[in-house]
């Protein structure tokens, strides 16, 4: 007779755990494939790289003496800050210029402090459109202008004032949300995935060393029969209950 404990464990009962999971992970795959060839997600990214003083602090905390003068202006800039903005199409499909449903009011970002100048604007790859910007007291102005699936475009942005965070003013991109993001939280994600896999590896490996089937279970199932084997001479009523039944050829 067959018992639970004595196919727990055995190679048939490991056969079709693995392949369960096989197909449990074919199957989830071929859905993912399917959802993502019939419906292209489309997002943008955005993300404040960078937010760095120009201006050295003083040990008392009293006002600096340095101060930023830049061309153009007529006042220094007493709180001059420079802050790298990135933003990228993470999405499936370009974004174009049409999709832009408020003109260059579609994509704007605030910067909560004044914005003094854009010191550059840089794209990657080199050869995707450059977009140009406005700008307006405290936010910046992302101009309509094609962004490429996979391009990601950084704005070195010159602020003057406190360090405040960056955040989205404005976003109306057709069927595309922007959503922000940070290197910290991309961190924890991956550090969360990897914790789980580590602990269904841990837990499969554990189960697996003491099943019948492996070195461990083969020692353990031997020690076993050796108990029955004492248990059958001097205790029947309990080999009788905890050992197999031997069947007869």
């Amino acid at each position: 007779m067959l018992i639970a404990e004595s196919y727990i464990g055995s190679a048939e009962f490991w056969n079709t755990v693995i392949s369960g999971v096989i197909g449990i992970v074919v199957g989830v795959a071929a859905a993912a494939i399917g959802y993502r060839a019939q419906n292209p997600k489309r997002r943008i990214l955005w993300e404040e790289h960078s937010n760095q003083s120009l201006v050295p602090a003083t040990a008392s905390g009293a006002p600096s003496p340095v101060t930023i003068s830049v061309g153009g202006l007529p006042h220094p800039l007493p709180e001059a800050r420079l802050i790298e903005l990135k933003v990228r199409n993470a999405g499936r499909k370009d974004v174009k210029r049409d999709d832009f449903t408020m003109e260059n009011d579609s994509l704007v970002f605030d910067f909560g402090v004044p914005v003094v100048a854009v010191v550059d604007v840089a794209t990657d790859p080199p050869s995707a459109p450059t977009p140009g910007v406005d700008l307006n007291g405290t936010q910046l102005k992302v101009q309509k202008s094609p962004i490429l699936r996979g391009q990601e475009i950084a704005f070195s942005v010159l602020v003057n004032g406190p360090q405040w965070p960056v955040k989205i003013a404005n976003q109306s991109i057709l069927d595309t949300p922007v959503k922000g993001t940070n290197r910290d939280q991309r961190e924890k994600v991956k550090f969360a995935v990897g914790g789980a896999l580590f602990i269904i590896l841990l837990v499969l490996t554990t189960f697996y060393s003491f099943s019948s089937s492996s070195p461990l279970g083969i020692i353990k199932k031997y020690n076993h029969l050796e108990d029955c084997r004492f248990w059958d001479t001097h205790d029947p009523a309990r080999a009788k209950k905890e050992c197999p039944e031997i069947k007869k050829p």
